[in-house]
């Protein structure tokens, strides 16, 4: 008997909902018919988002999507790191870093470059060894990264021929790309489209969906339910009743009010980073496109109300609150307990939701949807499957959490409520090792695979490199810093001037690349085919 899953419904027409018609598609080779009701709700999803460097790879790639295509359909520009401003400084919210006590701006890149390491031992940790010893006061971004400095010139992490010099992510209109994955989905991948509204969901005796039931009286059978509606969850929570583990106790942040803005890039440059600014009650992102940039100041409901955020935000850039045109939205940080019941799988925001402070919504569908290929049952719905699919979908959360909430709980503000109260908040137990292990001097990080970078002059750099120096970028840019170095390196005198070169290097490898990189503007500007005017070439 053939038990395979033939058709596959995913409710909701945002991105995860056309990511996810569209990867399934084509990652099960073409061996299920999937169908997407689009409710008009989610149909038009605007907004700008901010992606990882992994979107390329782990899903456009699978898809077989250059980068440039989709680029250009999406509208999209390079974001090559986040710069946060003013977490360590108190005062009113500022586009503008302030200075620090001891001297220096109250701001640093968490560049999504990658950090290299000499014997086993990540660059961060010789830099900590450096400054312990009073061999250096060079922030840790601009010791170990090339990035900064490319990104204070506001230079293209690509060079004018396509090559790319560092690690990058992007910033792309959500609408736009949500239309690109439509026609994609529709036009080369077979998926159908039914515009409409859920009435109701069937279920059988046992629990598991079996059709959905639509306001125009269509009814669209499956064998497997994709729930893509967002925060409603209306299929996993609802449908499904699958309980939500609110994480309110542990990130404040439950409101955004969020502004859209034109911006003079020939005047003013256009910036290959996004802005995070701390604000009185939580923060603010600026996440520039070509002409405009959005910012949303993302606030607990607890220390300020609607009316007083949106009066910081126009504050902020220089807006009249009675003109401006903004939005607001409520939120509630958690996950579901399980994000795979029966037949029903929730992807993106109906699985789990964080505050935007870092770009992860984008990268939990990708690879959500990397873990629903790997793990894709037969009719019988194999419970290892399905645990096997929760366990890594809520591991992956959870450490996001964790590095999420690591900014509050380590910013050195403490001059508002909302400020102190995030001092306050119970640290999970995991964070909690987490900052233990940091404290002691011990490597926060995992290396890399099958991952190079170009370097200056386009040569790829052999060897091992870490990844994942975000605990170190941002906890060393807020100023919390190991309580010693790292013990081993008191017995590796040999390992400790071997790393000295990598230093210098990094310096040479920063001017070079500030040097020949173009401006990421023009770049773009080439891109997507802006003429000098500033509009679309025809």
């Amino acid at each position: 008997m053939d038990a395979r899953i033939r058709s596959v419904v995913v409710l909701g027409g945002g991105p995860a909902g056309w990511m996810s018609a569209a990867y399934l598609r084509k990652a099960l080779q073409g061996t299920v018919e999937v169908t997407v009701l689009e409710e008009p709700e989610t149909a038009a999803d605007a907004g700008i988002e901010a992606a990882l460097p992994t979107l390329q790879r782990s899903f456009f790639a699978v898809l077989g999507i250059a980068e440039d295509d989709w680029m250009r359909e999406s509208g999209a520009t390079f974001g090559s790191a986040l710069r946060f401003v003013n977490w360590r400084t108190g005062g009113a919210g500022e586009a503008v870093a302030r200075e620090l006590p001891q001297g220096g701006a109250d701001a640093f890149y968490h560049a999504y470059g990658l950090l290299p390491e000499h014997d086993q031992v990540p660059l961060s940790h010789y830099w900590h060894n450096r400054r312990h010893h009073g061999g250096t006061v060079e922030p840790f971004d601009y010791a170990c990264f090339r990035e900064p400095p490319l990104l204070d010139a506001r230079r293209s992490p690509r060079w004018m021929d396509g090559r790319p010099a560092t690690r990058y992510g992007w910033h792309l209109d959500r609408a736009r790309f949500t239309d690109f994955l439509r026609r994609h989905a529709t036009g080369s991948l077979g998926v159908r489209r039914v515009p409409g509204a859920l009435a109701r969901v069937e279920t059988d005796v046992n629990g598991y969906l079996e059709a959905l039931h639509t306001t125009a009286g269509e009814v669209l059978d499956g064998d497997l339910f994709v729930d893509c509606s967002g925060p409603r969850a209306r299929l996993l929570r609802q449908a499904m009743a699958e309980p939500y583990l609110d994480l309110g106790d542990q990130l404040l942040c439950d409101r955004a009010v969020t502004v859209r803005l034109p911006h003079d890039d020939y005047a003013h440059g256009l910036e290959p980073y996004r802005t995070v600014l701390a604000m009185p009650s939580g923060w603010a992102g600026k996440t520039p496109v070509l002409g405009q940039f959005e910012s949303n100041y993302v606030y607990a409901s607890a220390f300020a109300d609607a009316g007083t955020a949106t009066e910081d935000l126009c504050r902020l850039w220089g807006l009249d609150p009675g003109r401006a045109e903004t939005a607001e939205t409520a939120f509630r940080a958690g996950r579901a307990r399980r994000a795979w019941v029966r037949n029903c799988v929730g992807i993106g925001e109906s699985a789990g939701l964080l505050e935007p402070l870092e770009p992860t919504a984008l990268h939990f569908v990708s690879s959500a949807l990397q873990q629903l290929a790997r793990h894709f049952p037969a009719d019988c719905f194999a419970p290892a499957l399905l645990d096997g699919f929760n366990r890594e979908v809520a591991t992956e959360f959870d450490e996001s959490r964790d590095f999420v909430q690591a900014h509050f709980a380590c910013a050195r503000r403490t001059d508002t409520p909302f400020w102190r109260a995030a001092h306050e908040v119970a640290l999970p137990d995991s964070l909690r090792a987490k900052t233990v292990a940091y404290r002691a001097g011990l490597p926060l990080g995992f290396p890399a695979v099958d991952e190079r970078v170009y370097y200056g002059g386009g040569t790829p750099e052999p060897g091992r490199l870490w990844t994942n120096a975000s605990y170190y970028a941002v906890l060393a840019g807020l100023g919390t810093e190991p309580d010693a170095p790292l013990p081993a390196l008191a017995h590796r005198p040999e390992s400790v001037r071997g790393a000295e070169p990598l230093f210098e290097r990094i310096k040479r490898q920063q001017q070079n690349l500030v040097d020949t990189l173009p401006d990421a503007h023009d770049y773009l500007r080439h891109l997507h085919g802006w003429s000098v005017a500033g509009r679309p070439v025809s």
